[in-house]
């Protein structure tokens, strides 16, 4: 099974134009096709600061869409719980771990709106949930988190918005709050923070801090910086990890999108022992393959981990083969 996954990981990322991951035409140059139709080029030359201002525009919109359709197309469930449409994915998960076995797992993420509320408040489904402290159930790993989001503030402009938040358990309600800011750093540079704080009735207050940036590369591909700090009331130290990849997509002949994410990462924990768990390096190779709703996505890492301050670093591969279904969209 494992070698089985292995060798499909290796026959697709030989299909994939790995190749195209180098870097094509610079983010300043005039597109072409469906991107050029979208933007009218102007033949008359332009001075002074109109066409400062002009070159600024472009670039900053077209580095917002690319960061915008990475969100959507890897299945960001941050970025689905803030579009204005309902959206909801299906996830199949198998993790093969040369040191840990096989793990299959079922999970479903996204939003439904509930229009009937003024359109301020939907029922989400966090499905592998990040920034959970607490594990759910280990005996139950297709479990998902359910809870309700209300959009209490949201700027014109929509670099802010403040949502309140109640995630739903059989322990009992989780009340929260949860902002985020986003905004273009420079014309090519998009920043995005996010904070998050939940108090849960066994577990106490936890807070989850979220620090991205996107820099376009070209029309295609990006260089993607995640940062991201839990920190928790009962919760065993402070859980930290960061990471930086290079995203390249591309649109083959009938029409379906493919990307790469080429990446790696590090993580660790900060109290009460400081040390890192584990350094890794992966490549995730997704696909919209047969209908515009099934995507099939590979993720082969390289890991050196330790499971204590004190123990050895062991070397593992590992191999996460996934099928989504996008609902709603």
């Amino acid at each position: 099974m494992p070698w089985r996954l292995i060798s499909i990981c290796l026959t697709l990322s030989f299909a994939f134009p790995l190749g195209a991951l180098a870097l094509d035409e610079p983010v300043d140059a005039v597109p072409s096709g469906e991107t050029q139709a979208n933007h009218e080029v102007i033949d008359a030359p332009v001075r002074g600061s109109a066409w400062v201002d002009s070159s600024h525009r472009f670039a900053t919109d077209r580095t917002l869409a690319l960061t915008r359709w990475v969100d959507g197309f890897f299945g960001d469930s941050e970025g689905d719980s803030e579009i204005a449409d309902s959206r909801l994915r299906l996830k199949v998960t198998t993790d093969w771990d040369e040191r840990r076995g096989v793990e299959t797992r079922l999970s479903i993420g996204g939003k439904i709106n509930l229009p009937r509320l003024e359109d301020r408040v939907d029922l989400v489904f966090r499905g592998d949930d990040p920034d959970e402290l607490v594990e759910g159930d280990q005996d139950d790993p297709s479990q998902s988190q359910v809870g309700l989001q209300v959009r209490i503030d949201q700027s014109d402009t929509g670099k802010h918005r403040t949502d309140f938040t109640v995630g739903l358990s059989s322990a009992g309600p989780k009340p929260g709050v949860k902002y985020l800011y986003q905004t273009m750093w420079t014309p090519k540079t998009s920043l995005r923070v996010s904070q998050r704080a939940q108090y849960d009735f066994d577990d106490g207050a936890f807070g989850a801090t979220k620090l991205d940036l996107d820099y376009a590369l070209s029309e295609r591909s990006l260089i993607r910086t995640q940062n991201r700090v839990l920190y928790g009331e009962d919760s065993e130290g402070t859980k930290w990890s960061s990471n930086t990849g290079v995203v390249r997509q591309w649109a083959v002949a009938n029409g379906f999108e493919r990307a790469a994410y080429l990446y790696a990462g590090v993580k660790g924990l900060s109290e009460p022992d400081d040390y890192i768990e584990n350094y890794q390096v992966g490549l995730r190779l997704r696909a919209q393959g047969i209908r515009e709703f099934l995507f099939f996505e590979l993720e082969p890492t390289f890991n050196r981990r330790a499971e204590g301050p004190s123990s050895p670093r062991l070397s593992a591969w590992a191999v996460e083969a996934r099928i989504e279904f996008l609902l709603f969209d």
